[in-house]
């Protein structure tokens, strides 16, 4: 195993040192939805405006790894067991995801000016979880610590809790070249949260018997939480240390 790991780390050494030093900025916005414990909803049903920055390093024409950051709202309305829900927050998202690219592609190469690519990796989401009885749902976003009937009257104090979560990011996208270091791109990325509190469903369907005892089904496998982004991305191409050699780029590549 450490001749394996060895081996690795001296033809990732040798790769980089002849790969060309470049990193990508950008600019990310689009539209988010949420898939969580509410039976009956309609995810894009309204745009929910998200947008972001983000920094990738080009380790080759293959490979990148990307640091972003997304701000933006996740709202929508449905039904929880024939009872009307509605949710409104902003969340903010941050993640390094590494990017492989279908085909060989360098943001400003005529001959590589395209590709499909994935992206994986880990991440932290915040925001906040705002608890009220499923009975009585009416939500103000103003003022998330009340709960209001049918009617605009508060009924009931509920409770805010600021959130941070480990997530699991993955997606896919398109990218190309519009010039020598101006990129465009689309992309859908998903989110896997590791809580069930996005949406402030947070297990809705626990109940107490008539004993007393708290039947819950709040744990991993039953966390109903994921959320995604559509979004387009503009691009535009650094030079980390010595401008890289086209001729050379595009021959060893």
């Amino acid at each position: 195993m450490k001749k394996i790991l060895l081996v690795f780390v001296t033809v990732l050494i040798t790769v980089s040192g002849y790969a060309q030093k470049t990193a990508d900025i950008g600019i990310w916005g689009g539209s988010s939805a949420l898939w969580g414990d509410m039976d009956k909803s309609a995810p894009f049903q309204t745009f929910n405006l998200n947008y972001g920055a983000y920094f990738r390093y080009n380790i080759n024409t293959r490979i990148g790894v990307r640091a972003m950051f997304l701000h933006g709202k996740f709202a929508n309305d449905g039904l929880v067991e024939n009872t009307p829900w509605i949710y409104d927050k902003n969340v903010e998202d941050f993640s390094v995801q590494a990017e492989i690219n279908y085909l060989r592609y360098i943001l400003g190469s005529k001959k590589m000016r395209f590709s499909p690519y994935v992206t994986i990796g880990l991440g932290m989401a915040y925001f906040q979880y705002n608890f009220r009885p499923l009975e009585i749902a009416a939500f103000n976003p103003k003022h998330p610590e009340l709960v209001y009937d049918a009617l605009g009257n508060v009924v009931d104090n509920g409770s805010v809790e600021n959130v941070a979560v480990p997530t699991i990011p993955f997606g896919i996208g398109l990218k190309y070249t519009l010039g020598e270091r101006l990129g465009i791109g689309v992309e859908y990325q998903m989110r896997k949260y590791m809580s069930d509190k996005v949406d402030d469903l947070d297990d809705p369907l626990a109940y107490e018997t008539g004993t007393g005892e708290l039947i819950s089904y709040n744990d991993g496998n039953h966390n109903n939480d994921w959320g995604g982004y559509l979004g387009v991305h503009l691009t535009y191409k650094i030079y980390i240390g010595k401008k890289a050699c086209p001729a050379y780029d595009s021959k060893n590549w």
